[in-house]
């Protein structure tokens, strides 16, 4: 089943504020005939207007974006916007993510107040009233956006449902302790500034309530079943098999016990560490290594990452948000300083990395261990020499996103044991960036295609600052 948070829609309400004269008259702010200038004839040009402008924007606005019924506001000439006319609002609101204003002469103190009692973004197209509008928003802590057309608009849409989909994510932390996992010691430390800056809920639980349900897993025949044919599909489908079925079977085992706690406690992301459990001699007892789990969990639009890294986590959940794609996680490293090719290195390649919707990619199945357990999929990148990719990463206090770009060149470790996997990068300046990594840490999250405008722009309206190598 695929992450839910990924098929969110940004809820649009067109609202047309409507200045309804009390008789016919001109003025230095009001020119026509008597016809025109009727207040009848203002509100029925009004609802052809409204009914006009819906009508381009059933046309022209994103997929991304689900339109509301239209609603008019009506006021005054003493400038007061009448109760009744808000109320008109009030059924709907909480349903809202954009009020979306129509042109109708005098718009702006309507708007404003629109904002105020709901306190969630307006916009509006075209010039003049808008920035108006925005101007007067933004200087007060609120939002207010003018955009000059609807490339612009259906840009903000798509950065908006990345934002509401972040409030829809709940992390399953797996932690035996403290926040810091030992092999990250860069990671967030406060997840309650994570959750009330970004929206991001969690829960953490011990690591042997995973295992207890790895057991009840074992013990199912019906988990059984399920686990039986998700390997039977993995290796029907893998161009070569380096391991034997059963350790192929328990990596699956894992997989779906995690997912059922998962769902028990209403997560959407996972991540877990591994030193730790390492040496509880608990992977080495149950002959599994969590890196199929991950891989899995990310064909299915679940951010999934290793050693209890949040900060890769995070910035995974943006890349995979945006693009609709599986991501690749690893420790960066330099290859080669005057080429500027960095590696990326760790056993979680996914098979959905071109786009959640695409078919397949080719994998092979290859043990972790020398002892031939730890199942994971193994990628050959240098089939992809020359794609665009785009590398980010949180600093410790999710304040900065590490944003850089830069191309395939190549790949190591395909056919090692170990953590060995590895996607070589040219990036635009290696020193630069490993200079820059000594404020984040040593994880990149990777997605293929460039990102780094939408995350730049993402920044703005989630409140992290991007730093772009």
């Amino acid at each position: 089943m695929m992450n839910e948070a990924l098929n969110l829609k940004v809820k649009v309400k067109p609202v047309l504020p409507l200045l309804v004269h009390s008789g016919v008259y001109e003025g230095p702010c009001r020119v026509g005939d008597e016809k025109s200038l009727n207040p009848e004839f203002e509100r029925s040009r009004a609802e052809e207007e409204l009914k006009k402008f819906c009508k381009t924007l059933k046309s022209k606005l994103t997929k991304e974006a689900e339109l509301l019924d239209p609603t008019i506001i009506e006021w005054g000439e003493d400038w007061v916007i009448p109760r009744e006319e808000l109320k008109k609002l009030d059924s709907i609101s909480n349903r809202v993510d954009l009020f979306l204003i129509a042109r109708s002469g005098l718009t702006q103190y309507p708007s404003i107040e629109i904002a105020r009692r709901y306190r969630k973004p307006v916009a509006m197209l075209g010039q003049v009233a808008s920035v108006d509008i925005s101007a007067y928003l933004r200087a007060r802590g609120m939002e207010g956006y003018a955009f000059i057309d609807f490339d612009e608009l259906n840009h903000f849409i798509s950065l908006l449902r990345v934002r509401k989909s972040l409030r829809q994510t709940r992390i399953l932390i797996v932690s035996d302790g403290g926040m810091l996992p030992v092999g990250v010691v860069s990671s967030v430390w406060n997840m309650e500034d994570v959750k009330s800056r970004f929206g991001i809920d969690y829960k953490c639980v011990p690591s042997n309530e995973v295992f207890e349900e790895m057991d009840k897993v074992l013990q199912s025949k019906s988990e059984q079943k399920k686990a039986e044919e998700i390997t039977d599909r993995l290796v029907k489908k893998a161009d070569r098999i380096h391991m034997e079925k059963k350790y192929i079977l328990q990596s699956v085992n894992f997989y779906l016990a995690v997912k059922n706690l998962m769902r028990r406690y209403g997560c959407n992301s996972f991540v877990i560490p591994c030193f730790e459990l390492c040496v509880k001699r608990i992977p080495a007892e149950r002959k599994v290594t969590f890196c199929l789990a991950h891989s899995l969990l990310k064909d299915e639009g679940f951010p999934s990452a290793c050693e209890g890294d949040i900060n890769v986590l995070l910035a995974m959940t943006l890349l995979m948000y945006l693009s609709r794609k599986s991501a690749f996680m690893g420790n960066s490293y330099m290859l080669d300083e005057k080429e500027n090719i960095i590696a990326l290195h760790h056993d979680v390649p996914g098979l959905k990395m071109k786009g959640l919707e695409e078919s397949d990619l080719p994998y092979e199945i290859r043990n972790f261990t020398v002892g031939g357990w730890g199942a994971t999929l193994r990628y050959d990148f240098s089939k992809d020499k020359g794609e665009t990719v785009t590398l980010a990463r949180f600093n410790p206090t999710a304040t900065k996103l590490l944003v850089t770009k830069g191309k395939i060149v190549g790949c190591g470790g395909f056919d090692m044991v170990g953590c060995s996997l590895r996607a070589e990068i040219r990036v635009p300046d290696a020193v630069r960036l490993f200079h820059k990594e000594m404020d984040f840490g040593h994880h990149l999250a990777m997605v293929y295609g460039d990102y780094t405008e939408d995350l730049r722009d993402l920044g703005k309206i989630v409140g992290f600052e991007v730093i772009e190598v």
